[in-house]
């Protein structure tokens, strides 16, 4: 039928039954269609503001630890200066002005300190420059005041050389009274030692946070106004308000997130980073540990929580500006809906066709997914075989190594048996000519290094069978216990000492004496021995003298154990490193390599332990692998 007929077909119709068939489906779809894009109009007005959101925590994370970073670096810069040694040794008067002039300068320079001080082992302040009108001044011996009951000089007493303590951030206190107009301080401070490694004190630096709640005001503003910093119990530090500011020093209990949002701050304190929307608006958070980055920092305070609010009322407004646009658009799409329902009639003929098409290839592609699913299925039992392969290859491996390991004590005590049985043959023969007692002085010395040398050849063969039996037990099934971690460290090490001795590399350990977590020790010694051996066979250049190290901490607060595997090796490019976990993957194909080792490491890490395994590594700074293990 041609257009023409089916024309004449369509006005042969009653006017309202053919409206009624053709323009009331496509109202419908024209409905549909408006909701839709009334949904992806409103996503797009608000994807720009809540990727403001992200963007600003992220400039604002970068921010603190910026200004956190320079405040440490600034701190143990000041602490290694030879004035600061020598105004410690000596304690004249002259190498006091020295060691003054040197923080004016440093102060003068950097402008971002109030207060730049050296206390003594009793708290007492020896040298301290105060930063005035816009210039350094140091403060004269009879102004100076002891401070050993604040909390940050008993802290920095405690750390050890290099560790840096750092206090809350808060508002500065003069005599007992807050500093007018206020003035926000982070106290940064780190021990200082004597020649004979006597704490002779602290050296602090009081950090003007102004500077830093500026920076992070004009984050803000570039990103909507929305960037708000709060301390650990949820007071504001930087807030929508500023009137809201430093509740703890200003007797506002109340001026904290947890109290007038408190179902937002638990959800807060659940996850270090995220977002939500609720009832007021979408909230996204990201917490900042002052500490982080540092590797040495003991912190006073808590972590601090980044937060961006995107008020309930802004979201409504570009509701309603979206809503107008979009019933706009649904009265144009309904006129044109009158003309598209005469097209319709015209392709129904052509998709039905089409469908009828569509229906053949949709078989044919069935047949094709059958096939292919039959292929992975094959490809699937052939890696088990091979995955099975490379552990009983490891296993080789590992009974061959004991075997060397057991042979040389069991040399020595042969050759020693040997000599005590001649020995013992020879007194015989004396006893029958007569004993003289240089010759049974000489049995009995003889008759005591022999013995010795069996005994020590016998306990370091029980030693090892020890080590190896519990380790085959261990690995012979999965079965979860209570263990001590440092135990089956060892019994690994141990079990690599002939791979160790035939190279120039070495194994630190860097653990607890006792480590007892319920887990399984069959696949945390595999895992162990898997990771060692792979910096010792693809970490280092020939020749090279490398240093493999294994760390492990217990976090019983947090209930995690953290297992640490590094090397000061060559390192690997971001290419390699993205696939290391790949099966069959390798860089030693036809040297041995069979591309399964750490894919069946990270199987064990993951499937069996429920444990995270990460690498961080890059050209020439070497590799860490970690193991960040949930204790129950």
């Amino acid at each position: 039928m041609n257009l023409s007929a089916r024309w004449r077909r369509n006005l042969a119709l009653p006017l309202p039954r053919n409206l009624l068939v053709l323009f009331l489906p496509w109202a419908a779809l024209i409905c549909l269609l408006s909701a839709l894009l009334y949904d992806r109009m409103l996503e797009d007005r608000l994807e720009p503001l809540l990727s403001d959101q992200l963007d600003s925590l992220g400039e604002g994370n970068g921010v603190l630890e910026r200004h956190l970073s320079s405040l440490r670096g600034d701190l143990q810069f000041l602490s290694q200066q030879p004035l600061l040694a020598r105004a410690i040794k000596y304690t004249s008067p002259d190498s006091y002005a020295a060691l003054g002039q040197l923080f004016r300068e440093f102060s003068d320079s950097r402008g971002s300190y109030d207060r730049i001080r050296w206390l003594d082992e009793s708290g007492m302040e020896q040298v301290r420059v105060s930063h005035v009108g816009g210039q350094a001044h140091q403060v004269p011996g009879d102004s100076l005041q002891n401070k050993a009951g604040h909390d940050y000089f008993a802290e920095a007493m405690r750390l050890q050389k290099g560790d840096v303590h750092l206090s809350r951030f808060d508002l500065n206190r003069e005599y007992g009274r807050l500093e007018i107009p206020l003035k926000p301080t982070l106290r940064a401070a780190t021990p200082v030692f004597g020649e004979q490694g006597e704490r002779r004190g602290i050296l602090i630096l009081d950090y003007l946070g102004k500077r830093l709640l500026q920076r992070l005001e004009e984050t803000s503003r570039a990103y909507g106004g929305t960037l708000q910093l709060l301390d650990h119990e949820g007071y504001w530090l930087l807030g929508e308000r500023p009137e809201d500011a430093w509740g703890f020093m200003q007797g506002k209990p109340d001026a904290t997130l947890a109290s007038r949002q408190p179902a937002v701050w638990r959800r807060m304190q659940e996850s270090e980073r995220g977002s939500f929307t609720d009832a007021s608006g979408v909230w996204a958070f990201s917490h900042f540990q002052p500490g982080d980055g540092t590797g040495s920092a003991h912190v006073s305070t808590q972590r601090w929580l980044l937060l961006s609010h995107l008020p309930n009322e802004r979201i409504q407004a570009l509701r309603l500006v979206v809503l107008w646009r979009v019933l706009l658009l649904l009265g144009c799409m309904l006129g044109l809906g009158l003309l598209v329902s005469v097209r319709l009639a015209v392709t129904e003929e052509g998709r039905l066709r089409a469908q009828r098409q569509l229906q053949a290839s949709s078989k044919a592609l069935e047949n094709s997914n059958r096939e292919l699913r039959d292929t992975v299925d094959q490809l699937q039992r052939t890696r088990r075989a091979l995955l099975q392969a490379e552990k009983l290859s490891s296993l080789g491996t590992l009974v061959a190594g004991v075997a060397h390991e057991l042979n040389t004590p069991l040399g020595a005590a042969s050759v020693a048996a040997s000599s005590l049985l001649t020995s013992s043959q020879e007194l015989q023969a004396s006893m029958g000519e007569g004993l003289k007692r240089a010759t049974l002085e000489r049995f009995v010395l003889r008759n005591e290094q022999g013995l010795g040398i069996v005994l020590t050849g016998l306990e370091r063969m029980a030693q090892l069978t020890r080590a190896f039996k519990q380790l085959a037990s261990d690995r012979a099934g999965t079965e979860r216990r209570t263990f001590d971690l440092s135990e089956v460290v060892h019994e690994v090490i141990l079990l690599l000492q002939p791979r160790l001795r035939q190279s120039e590399h070495r194994i630190e350990l860097d653990m607890p004496q006792s480590v007892m977590i319920d887990s399984y020790p069959g696949p945390l010694g595999q895992i162990l021995q898997n990771l060692i051996d792979n910096a010792l066979i693809h970490a280092f250049e020939p020749g090279v003298r490398g240093v493999v190290r294994v760390r492990i901490e217990l976090d019983e607060r947090a209930r995690h154990c953290l297992i640490e595997v590094s090397d000061n090796g060559q390192g690997m490019p971001p290419e390699i490193l993205a696939k290391i976990f790949d099966p069959f993957f390798t860089t030693r194909r036809g040297l041995g390599g069979t591309g399964l080792g750490l894919h069946i490491t990270h199987q064990l890490a993951v499937d069996i332990l429920g444990a995270q395994l990460d690498v961080v590594s890059a050209p020439g700074q070497g590799s860490c692998f970690s193991v960040r293990l949930d204790l129950p």
